[in-house]
């Protein structure tokens, strides 16, 4: 996968860290496979929107603290 999407995954492993949570019991509050979770977390996958919807509102943040600047990861778009 992308560093994009790595970094991503080390933003949201640092956020659950801080919220408290377990991978394994983020996982099951989220509704996620815990098997998936660690693959989003390894940044291995891509996820859909309502995905990060549930996990942003799940540790009560913005996706501001997930996502990595959009600065960073400038996409040419020609």
């Amino acid at each position: 996968m992308s560093d994009l999407v790595k970094e991503f995954g080390e933003m949201l492993r640092e956020k659950r860290k801080v919220a408290g949570f377990s991978q394994e019991s983020f996982a099951a509050y989220v509704g996620i496979e815990r098997g998936n979770y660690g693959k989003m977390e390894r940044g291995l996958v891509n996820i859909k929107l309502e995905t990060l919807y549930k996990l942003t509102n799940a540790l009560n943040c913005e996706f501001s603290d997930v996502m990595p600047s959009r600065l960073k990861y400038k996409i040419k778009l020609d």
